[in-house]
């Protein structure tokens, strides 16, 4: 689920905001989780039977937007459950989906499906009627849609415009060698890789696009091998870029982020408890700190993460060659110096941040929830999450 779905479908707390530095202590959050609706199930009514898990996302007024990837459709459903529309069908025209991979809806309603049969962006009104429909350019390419990247699409401010983190660089060459093999002409590489961050102006034809940052990287000491399309025929030499492509050095900083209601991006990208905000225009603005320090990496830490990892994999199918990859891959992976102390970060419409810590072991990502409010004057207001 976007926009922190993990976290919570429909949280609500108090926000504290006029936060700076100096006030680095928590403020619990007197917030209670009362279910609000409950929609699906196999004895649900015909729109709501879901075909499975597809993504979400919330608009300003608190409408739930799904989208049915098997059944070609996004459904809407207002705050106390009830259908409001169905948008789409499966098929060629416009207003009809052939591949829809995601979706974004921005604050007023209006949502947008990258949809990789068109190869185009289709962006629906708050009424949910079509608008408007952007082909992808050669620099986003029909993959852009597809989650298998890693891709990650966040909401713009003004309704007409996308950010987007790229794709690792060896998932890029993964689909640029499939690419070729299907008789796709090469296309360009984008401005940015899985450590970026760009903004798609959806305003006219064709999108277009502008790297807005660049995010840290922990230094490799030498860079993977590239593949190309003889490569194809190696099966072992594809599993092992794949499996080297999902996994990166245990405890490596991940990079979270989203995008506040001005357009300023809100980033976390190091093991400390540094969110760092920028710009539109990829001007540092601040940092939002708090005094939790990243655990070291010692010997306990090592031997231990390896063994529960080892524990799930000895819990799953079948050996198969991909197994044997990623195993290996287990066993050989580097760890990074420190435990990182920041595991999600998402925006909600009112212009909160949310910010999780890690739990109690290293390997915990579900710790406490913090609210930052950085764009909101001083004040105490009650908020809800888009989910």
């Amino acid at each position: 689920m976007n926009r922190f779905g993990h976290l919570a479908a429909t949280a609500v707390g108090v926000v504290l905001a006029g936060w700076s530095p100096a006030q680095a202590q928590d403020r619990p959050l007197a917030a209670g989780f009362p279910e609000v609706y409950r929609v699906g199930g196999l004895d649900a009514e015909q729109w709501a039977q879901f075909s499975g898990r597809g993504p979400m996302d919330f608009d300003g007024s608190g409408n739930l937007y799904v989208l049915d990837r098997t059944a070609s459709q996004v459904i809407v459903v207002d705050q106390n459950g009830e259908l409001v529309r169905i948008v789409g069908r499966k098929g060629e025209g416009p207003g009809e989906f052939q591949r829809p991979r995601d979706l974004v809806v921005w604050r007023d309603g209006s949502f947008v499906v990258p949809d990789a049969g068109h190869d185009a962006f289709q962006i629906f009104g708050p009424d949910g009627e079509l608008e408007h429909f952007v082909r992808m350019g050669a620099r986003q390419g029909p993959l852009l849609g597809t989650d298998l990247a890693g891709t990650a699409l966040r909401p713009g401010p003004n309704g007409r415009d996308l950010y987007r983190q790229g794709q690792a660089e060896a998932m890029g060459q993964i689909f640029g060698v499939i690419g070729q093999l299907l008789g796709a002409e090469e296309q360009e590489t984008s401005g940015v890789d899985d450590r970026g961050i760009e903004r798609l102006d959806l305003a006219g034809d064709v999108v277009a696009s502008q790297p807005v940052l660049q995010a840290w990287r922990v230094p490799r000491e030498a860079d993977r091998e590239e593949l190309s399309l003889s490569d194809l025929a190696n099966r072992s030499r594809i599993e092992s870029a794949v499996a080297g492509a999902m996994m990166t050095m245990y405890f490596e900083p991940e990079l979270y982020w989203d995008v506040l209601l001005d357009g300023t991006i809100a980033y976390s990208d190091s093991s400390a408890y540094a969110i760092k905000l920028v710009a539109p225009t990829g001007s540092l603005l601040g940092v939002l700190q708090r005094p939790y320090k990243p655990e070291a990496v010692d010997r306990r830490i090592r031997s231990r993460t390896i063994e529960r990892l080892r524990d799930e994999f000895d819990r799953g199918p079948e050996e198969n060659d991909v197994r044997e990859a990623y195993r290996n891959e287990i066993e050989n992976r580097d760890f990074f110096e420190e435990v990182p102390v920041v595991r999600g970060l998402r925006a909600s419409w009112n212009g909160a941040l949310w910010v999780r810590r890690r739990g109690d072991e290293p390997w915990d990502d579900n710790g406490p929830i913090m609210p930052h409010a950085p764009s909101i004057p001083f004040h105490c207001q009650i908020v809800r999450d888009r989910g």
